[in-house]
């Protein structure tokens, strides 16, 4: 094999690993991941929409430019000293006329919303188009990271 050869087999591997480190530490504890979010074998929406009240609720519509109606997701956040950021596009559900209204109209996931140490934080319903990742600010906060994808199709 000529130098050039070589150099140029090096340069490959080297870049590949690069990559390789850099995708795996961009999923670190510390920055935005779905390690925090996991998602549920069930549906846990219809059990979370009865016991709405136990929860601190908050609803996300869609995008401005979407078309269609209804709404995104929900967060339930359990009644505690903790705390989930939400971007302000998040809206409190404060009445049952509130929450009777809010429908996701499309096939939702179910997910934990987890802290550190793997702590509870609450749960979040999201239509499976969405990308989401949750992201731990201190021992007693983590941020949501919500993104909504439009769905030409529907």
């Amino acid at each position: 094999m000529t130098n050039i050869g070589r150099f140029k087999l090096i340069t490959i591997a080297l870049a590949v690993t690069f990559g390789i480190t850099a995708c795996a530490t961009s999923t670190s504890s510390t920055g935005g991941n779905r390690k925090n979010l996991k998602r549920l074998r069930v549906n846990k929406e219809p059990e979370l929409r009865k016991n709405w009240k136990d929860y601190t609720v908050h609803k996300r519509g869609r995008e401005v430019a979407s078309f269609q109606k209804g709404f995104a997701a929900f967060v339930y956040k359990i009644n505690d000293d903790k705390k989930i950021i939400l971007d302000d596009q998040w809206i409190a559900v404060t009445s049952d006329e509130m929450k009777a209204k809010a429908k996701i109209p499309e096939a939702t996931l179910s997910a934990e919303i987890l802290g550190h140490n793997q702590e509870l934080y609450g749960y979040l319903i999201y239509r499976a188009a969405d990308n989401v990742s949750v992201r731990i600010v201190d021992e007693q906060t983590v941020q949501l990271n919500y993104r909504y994808n439009r769905n030409y199709s529907q």
